[in-house]
């Protein structure tokens, strides 16, 4: 469960998955929605809104960093749930999100 998988983690990093499982993160999709930003298009690919999905697995801005994690955690790094619900996947996750920052 997810309060199981995040008993162990710092605040932030609760707020940073639960962003992530609800697609409540500061991506122009969801800004847009809000009406912080004038488009949800994704700042790196012209036309292609920024969603959670997009930003992990799709961005060609950071292909080479998501590269690394199918690497490491092979074909299973392709599926959201699986990079939310895996607490040993979660460090993983934190270092892609740290690297494109």
């Amino acid at each position: 469960s997810f309060i199981k998988l995040t008993s162990t983690f710092p605040k932030h990093l609760t707020g940073l998955i639960l962003g992530l499982c609800t697609h409540h993160v500061p991506l122009n999709q969801h800004l847009f929605y809000l009406t912080k930003t004038a488009a949800p298009d994704c700042p790196h690919c012209p036309q292609i809104a920024e969603t959670v999905h997009h930003y992990l697995f799709e961005c060609l801005h950071y292909h080479c960093k998501c590269h690394a994690i199918v690497c490491e955690l092979e074909q299973k790094s392709t599926l959201l749930s699986y990079l939310l619900a895996e607490q040993d996947v979660i460090p993983h996750l934190v270092h892609y999100m740290n690297a494109t920052c």
